[in-house]
């Protein structure tokens, strides 16, 4: 039967084996006054007055503390009090288990709370909430009845606003954290002393107790107003918080002594309490000599330190520059910067002060040589501004060129077409009354009828070289129109060839006409709709060039349709086994009144109009047109156009496919 501690039913077994060996270690005990000692199962024990471990403990750390304040004396008599208990739990735990011969952590564990009855700290009831696993899950819910931390708090008549029962949260986590070795701490948040009806604790794992607290006070809404001053205690809190504030100050110290920087700490009144070596070196004085003596004495300006501290006090922070004077009397150009500084527990100032003479000096040079640079930038500038003046004035003597030029060709598109105009009209009458004249020669015989005929040929020729200007004169002058129509390919053809067949028998030439497919595409001649007056057109110059540049040779015309680039094209080619051009001069055939040289124009005749009509038709038509020769070899001209204009292209300005089709 268990009479040292409360669980619930079904730990009952465990805890009365428990029970057994707790007795039984306890009942081996000797006193021995004479000799001072206390013994329990072999070893020396000691009795501690209760009180003087708890409110006795909390009065003189709150007199040792007094500077502090009450809450911070109260949280350092806590801390040390649930240290002390925990390493002391720790440490009966283990040392228990070894005389006891325990090695389940069960066992080890269930012993805690009997041993804890025994030594005189609490009763220990154990709520059938508690899941104590080995691991961070562990959770124990407990009460403390004849807690003799709050025993002795509610016997000195002593109220407080806080849970008293430090000791005992620290000795039962030490002793189950042995018994399981996981981290565990216990927090108390109801206990008697303050008024509530039990010293009640919760022991975790220290990353999940806050939660297990929480957790509490939500399912017990009725104790949500006992809250009030718990705490979760942290192992030897106070001697870590030392132990960084030392670490701090020695880095603190470190820096100070090996900044680069002056560093010079301030009283109130403007005197320097401490310098660091590099304010040493600036103000060529020893640390020791300037430690003491007045900043004013380091600065020319005798109103800074009033500035300097009245800055800090309204802003928090300051920053200039000044001049600065060494105690050998040496000037230098200062960058100060200053704030508030805690220093041995008393509000002091910082003055953080860097030479800047070199970079004051290099900016001085600096700004020189920029005005010295603006005053060249603005020399130039006039001398651009001069300069710009003058190429205005000649820029619009281009322009006024341009436009005369422009004009002038204008008046000279306008004086051809006029001229054309008038000339076709003499003309037309001398060709008709030629021909009247040579069919009254027939019937009479009385004249010769080849004079006639020269007259007539030198007319058709001279007409025919007033429409190349006319024409010419219109694509100049952007008049020149393209009127897209269907027709069929075939037709078109057996014109050209009907108009062309004299002029190749005249040079006892052959002319070879290939019609059909390309690579198989097996495409017909079929329809076309474009502009059939100029592909006419086009087609007949390059054939009459073709026949008159080639004699008893042969003359081909090769005539097909093929796709490219998603686009149908026709492909006409003219070659001839002619005298050939050079290839250097092929390029000069396209422009208008220009031949391969004079002595073609001379043994030949034209105007070399015919060329430069031809290719500004087949761009019109959204097509191209190119020349490949050779001397004594023969020339190939190549026409490719859209085999329907209404068809868009993927770009207009594009040329049209390339001999690779």
């Amino acid at each position: 039967m268990l009479k040292t501690v409360r669980v619930p039913p079904q730990f009952e077994p465990l805890f009365e084996q428990a029970q057994e060996y707790v007795g039984r270690f306890f009942a081996e005990r000797q006193d021995s006054p004479e000799h001072a000692r206390i013994e329990v199962f072999g070893q020396r024990y000691m009795l501690v007055r209760a009180r003087s471990m708890s409110v006795e403990f909390f009065e003189m750390i709150q007199r040792l503390y007094s500077d502090k304040g009450e809450v911070e004396a109260r949280s350092v008599a806590r801390s040390l009090l649930f240290d002390i208990a925990h390493a002391m739990g720790l440490s009966d735990a283990r040392d228990f288990a070894e005389r006891m011969n325990l090695e389940d952590p069960i066992a080890k564990l269930s012993a805690g709370p009997i041993h804890f009855a025994h030594a005189g700290w609490a009763f220990v009831d154990i709520s059938a909430d508690s899941r104590p696993s080995p691991d961070e899950n562990f959770y124990l819910l407990y009460d403390h009845p004849y807690s003799f931390e709050c025993d002795s708090w509610m016997g000195a008549g002593k109220r407080t606003d806080f849970p008293v029962c430090v000791m005992n949260a620290g000795y039962s986590s030490g002793w189950c954290e042995a018994s399981f070795d996981v981290p565990l701490v216990s927090a108390e948040i109801l206990c008697r002393a303050k008024g509530d009806e039990h010293c009640r604790f919760i022991m975790a794992h220290p990353a999940h107790i806050e939660a297990h607290i929480q957790a509490y006070f939500q399912a017990q809404p009725d104790h949500a107003h006992d809250t009030r001053g718990y705490e979760i205690p942290g192992f030897f809190s106070r001697k870590k918080q030392e132990d960084e504030l030392r670490s701090r100050e020695e880095q603190y110290r470190g820096i100070f002594e090996s900044g680069t920087n002056a560093l010079l700490i301030l009283s109130g009144d403007g005197r320097i309490v401490q310098a660091n070596p590099a304010a040493s070196q600036l103000f060529r004085c020893p640390a020791e000599a300037l430690a003491g003596s007045e900043l004013a004495g380091l600065i020319t300006d005798p109103g800074f330190f009033p500035r300097f501290h009245e800055t800090i006090q309204a802003q928090g922070s300051y920053n200039a520059e000044q001049t600065g004077v060494a105690r050998d009397g040496h000037r230098y150009h200062l960058e100060i910067r200053g704030s508030r500084f805690r220093f041995q527990n008393v509000d002091h100032l910082l003055a953080i002060v860097t030479d800047i003479t070199e970079q004051k000096l290099a900016q001085l040079a600096l700004r020189a040589a920029h005005d010295e640079l603006e005053g060249r930038v603005r020399d130039r500038t006039a001398e651009l501004e001069r300069v710009n003046g003058q190429l205005t004035l000649v820029n619009e003597k281009l322009v006024t060129a341009r436009d005369s030029a422009i004009d002038a060709s204008k008046a000279k598109s306008a004086f051809l077409a006029n001229m054309t105009h008038e000339l076709r009209t003499p003309l037309n009458a001398i060709i008709g009354y030629s021909e009247l004249i040579e069919e009254e020669s027939h019937e009479a015989a009385t004249m010769n009828l080849g004079d006639i005929g020269k007259i007539r040929a030198a007319a058709r020729h001279l007409l025919a070289l007033i429409d190349d200007i006319l024409d010419v004169s219109k694509i100049e002058a952007g008049k020149m129109e393209i009127y897209a129509e269907s027709f069929e390919l075939r037709e078109l053809l057996d014109e050209v060839v009907a108009t062309i067949q004299p002029l190749v028998d005249r040079n006892h030439n052959t002319l070879k006409i290939e019609l059909g497919a390309n690579h198989g595409l097996g495409l017909s001649l079929g329809l076309l709709h474009t502009d059939r007056t100029k592909l006419k057109q086009v087609a007949l110059n390059l054939l009459s060039n073709a026949c008159k540049f080639t004699h008893e040779g042969e003359v081909g015309l090769v005539v097909r349709r093929v796709r490219a680039a998603g686009t149908e094209w026709l492909h006409l080619e003219v070659h001839d086994s002619g005298i050939g051009i050079a290839s250097e001069r092929l390029e000069e055939l396209f422009q208008p009144f220009r031949q391969a040289d004079e002595s073609t124009t001379r043994k030949y005749g034209g105007t070399g109009l015919g060329l430069s009509i031809s290719r500004h038709y087949c761009q019109m038509m959204h097509g191209s047109i190119q020349a490949h020769s050779a001397p004594g070899v023969g020339s190939t001209f190549t026409v490719r156009i859209p085999v329907d204009m209404r068809t868009p292209l993927r770009t207009r300005s594009s040329p049209a496919p390339s001999d690779a089709l």
